[in-house]
């Protein structure tokens, strides 16, 4: 057993397994080099669609190198952070598990399956059941309106059940369980066992992407979720280069009766938001009008809220970045000039 007040004492680690190897970085940025190429517990649900974070497509990107991923900290992922010991030590304490491993950095990249890594947050042990060895425990701390909407009383959002059944098959371990602080005084405890069948389909997926990066054959992007991405993707365009829609050259890569279609519909649907965005503000500017200086209008059907919103003046700061700027212009066709008449 660990030493509780001590997790990084000299200690038996009887969870190391020919499934995987450790490592244990001081530092964040070797940790993060550690992860570079890898596809960890995280991105998991990105081969299944269900990630909240990146798709697919964005995925891909990432570990071609096209993309690079800095997630900035806000202040509840900093909160977040800090509360994760003392969230893990109550849940351990409520179900008499011991915490064999704490090491903040502490990563497991596979030896069975090339490219599946892990970052688990804490190693754990029931002594009630010695059976099922050292298991995993990821620590959440989630907002009461995020529960109700996301969490079921038995089940993690996908994500992140997706996320620890990854970390079983990285690892080897049998087990884990998901700890989540609730709106910070309610607390929702998951447990989950080693399913072959879902870890068998996690590996397959997983080698799937990593043969797609080897073969630069992306994943088809989904149009809505993947706008960002595309967009820093093909960030920089060639200047002078350009393409003659009524001559092309018959090398060309482009079919010009679908690109005509493709240029006719974002033209299409650029005019659709603009009309709609002017009978919004209409709508919006009648209704003001009408109720005047009336802060909230109410009934069984309806309630309206017109409060006044201050707002001080500041100067944003914006990082540097690079985006395309994509315009589709519908041309009015050229009036014919008359033919010259002769003397």
């Amino acid at each position: 057993m660990t030493d509780q007040k001590n997790p990084r004492a000299k200690r038996a680690e009887p969870w190391k397994n020919e499934h995987c190897v450790w490592h244990y970085p001081r530092k964040e940025s070797t940790w993060k080099k550690l992860r570079e190429g890898q596809i960890t517990a995280t991105a998991a649900a990105a081969l299944f669609g269900v990630s909240p974070y990146m798709t697919a497509y964005e995925l891909y990107q990432v570990l071609t190198g096209t993309l690079s991923v800095e997630i900035g900290e806000n202040e509840r992922m900093t909160w977040g952070k800090r509360l994760e010991p003392v969230i893990a030590a109550g849940i351990c304490e409520d179900n008499g598990w011991n915490i064999v491993d704490a090491r903040r950095y502490m990563f497991a990249i596979s030896t069975i399956c090339d490219h599946m890594a892990a970052s688990p947050d804490f190693l754990i042990e029931d002594p009630a059941r010695p059976e099922l060895g050292v298991g995993l425990l990821e620590i959440k701390n989630v907002d009461k309106f995020v529960a109700l909407d996301s969490w079921e009383d038995e089940e993690a959002p996908a994500h992140i059940e997706f996320q620890l059944q990854h970390q079983m098959g990285a690892t080897g371990l049998k087990w884990g369980a998901v700890g989540a602080l609730v709106g910070g005084n309610s607390v929702r405890t998951i447990e989950r066992t080693h399913d072959a069948e879902v870890i068998g389909e996690i590996m397959r997926r997983i080698n799937d992407m990593c043969q797609r990066v080897a073969e630069r054959r992306e994943p088809s992007p989904d149009w809505l979720k993947d706008y960002d991405t595309i967009r820093a993707v093909y960030r920089d365009a060639e200047p002078a280069k350009s393409f003659d829609l009524d001559n092309p050259a018959p090398d060309s890569a482009f079919d010009v009766d679908v690109l005509q279609t493709l240029i006719a519909n974002a033209h299409e649907k650029n005019v659709a938001a603009k009309l709609a965005d002017d009978d919004k503000k209409r709508a919006q500017s009648e209704l003001l009008h009408y109720i005047g200086d009336t802060e909230t209008v109410f009934g069984e059907s309806w309630k309206v809220s017109a409060t006044t919103t201050h707002k001080a003046a500041y100067v944003a700061e914006f990082k540097e970045t690079s985006f395309r700027n994509l315009r589709v212009t519908k041309r009015t066709p050229k009036a014919e000039k008359p033919a010259n008449k002769g003397n």
